[in-house]
C-alpha cells in the first residue's frame, strides 16, 4: 500500500513540475507586434513598389508532414508523423513547386521552425536559403515546449506558424493576435491565432495591405466567429481610409455559395462551417477557385474514397481587378492542402 502511495504522489508531483514548466514557458504573444524581416536582405527604399500586376501564392503546407502518405490522429487517423525522408521530400517539392510559379507574394501557413513533428528540420530556414531574393517574415501561432497527445507518441516541442514571403520590401509587418481563445490548461498545449499583415508602397504613393490568415480549425464556440469580426473590423478601418486590401489564408470555412457534400459535412472528427460574410461588413468580396478542392480530410491517406473539401481562399477589395485565381491541382503530394494563385491588376 505504501509503495502504491509513494508511485502516486511522485505521479501527480510530476504532473505538477510539468504544468508548473508549462506556464513558465507558455507563449504569451502581445495583441500588436512587429515583424521583423529575417532574410538578411536590405530594408528597401521609398523608391521599392509593388508592380501593378501582381501574382500572390497562398499555401498551407501542412509543415511538410501531411503529404499524402498521412492520415492524422487528431482527425480519426492513427499517425501521429511521416518519416523523416519524407519530411524533407514534402518540403523540398513544397519549394519546388512555388518556384516554378515564380509569386511576387507568398503567403504560408503551418511553417514549422525545428518542431519534433518535423525532426527539428527548421523550415524557415530552408526557405530563407531557397529564396534568397524575398523578404520573409514569421509570425508564430503555435509555440509549446511539450505537446502531450496523443499520450502514446506525444507530438513534443512545436513551433511553427505564418510566413509571408515579397520580392519587394514592405514598408511594415504586423502580428495580429486573433481574440479568440482556448480555455486553460489546453491553451498551453494548443494555437495562438494570428494575421499577418504587411504594408507595401504602390507607384503612385498610396499604400495596400496584405494579409495572411490560418483561422481556427477546431473551433470550441465562437473562436471562428471572433477571427471572422476581427478581420472584419481591420479591413472596415482600412476601407474607411481608402487603402486596399488582400487577405489570403487557410480559413477553415466555406466560402460562399459553396456547397458541401454529405461526407464533409458529416465528419465528427473535422467539421466545417460558411464563412459568416456578414462579419466582414461588405468591405469586399471572396475569390476563390470553384474547380479544383483545396483540402483534404485526415482520416485516411490520400485515395479515391478522400473526403476534398474548400477553405483556402482570399477576401479582397472591391476594386482591385482580379485576372485569375487558380488552384493547383497537385493531388495533395506534399500537403494537405493545394496552393492557389491570385494574379490581379492593382
Amino acid at each position: 500500500m505504501h509503495i502504491l502511495l509513494y508511485i502516486l504522489a511522485a505521479a501527480a508531483a510530476a504532473f505538477l513540475i510539468f504544468l508548473i514548466i508549462a506556464a513558465i514557458t507558455d507563449y504569451r504573444p502581445a495583441e500588436k507586434e512587429t515583424l521583423r524581416d529575417l532574410s538578411g536582405l536590405s530594408t528597401g527604399t521609398s523608391a521599392e513598389v509593388l508592380p501593378d500586376s501582381l501574382s500572390i501564392l497562398c499555401w498551407n503546407i501542412g509543415y511538410g508532414g501531411l503529404g499524402d502518405d498521412m492520415d492524422f490522429f487528431y482527425d480519426g487517423g492513427t499517425q501521429v508523423r511521416t518519416s523523416r525522408e519524407r519530411t524533407r521530400a514534402n518540403i523540398e517539392g513544397i519549394i519546388s513547386e512555388i518556384r516554378r510559379h515564380s509569386p511576387d507574394v507568398i503567403l504560408l501557413q503551418e511553417v514549422d521552425e525545428c518542431s519534433r513533428r518535423t525532426y527539428r528540420i527548421n523550415e524557415v530556414e530552408m526557405l530563407r536559403g531557397a529564396f534568397p531574393d524575398y523578404h520573409i517574415f514569421l509570425g508564430y501561432n503555435y509555440k509549446s515546449f511539450f505537446v502531450p497527445i496523443p499520450l502514446k507518441a506525444p507530438m513534443g516541442r512545436v513551433a511553427s506558424g505564418v510566413v509571408l514571403m515579397s520580392r519587394i520590401a514592405p514598408e511594415e509587418v504586423i502580428r495580429w493576435q486573433y481574440p479568440s481563445r482556448f480555455p486553460w490548461p489546453v491553451s498551453m498545449f494548443n494555437l495562438k491565432r494570428c494575421l499577418l499583415t504587411a504594408t507595401f508602397r504602390l507607384a503612385d504613393g498610396s499604400s495596400i495591405v496584405i494579409g495572411n490568415t490560418h483561422n481556427t480549425a477546431y473551433d470550441t464556440g465562437s473562436m471562428r466567429t471572433a477571427e471572422t469580426g476581427f478581420l472584419g473590423e481591420m479591413t472596415g478601418r482600412l476601407h474607411s481610409e481608402g487603402t486596399p486590401f488582400i487577405i489570403g489564408g487557410d480559413w477553415n470555412q466555406f466560402p460562399p455559395d459553396y456547397a458541401p457534400s454529405a461526407a464533409e459535412a458529416s465528419d465528427p472528427h473535422f467539421t466545417t462551417v460558411a464563412i459568416d460574410t456578414s462579419l466582414l461588413r461588405g468591405t469586399g468580396r471572396i475569390v476563390w477557385d470553384p474547380s479544383v478542392k483545396t483540402l483534404r480530410h485526415l482520416n485516411t491517406v490520400y485515395g479515391p474514397e478522400s473526403v476534398l473539401t474548400v477553405t483556402d481562399y482570399f477576401y479582397m477589395s472591391h476594386d482591385i481587378k482580379v485576372d485569375t485565381v487558380n488552384v493547383y491541382d497537385l493531388r495533395f503530394r506534399y500537403s494537405d492542402h493545394q496552393p492557389v494563385m491570385l494574379k490581379v491588376r492593382l
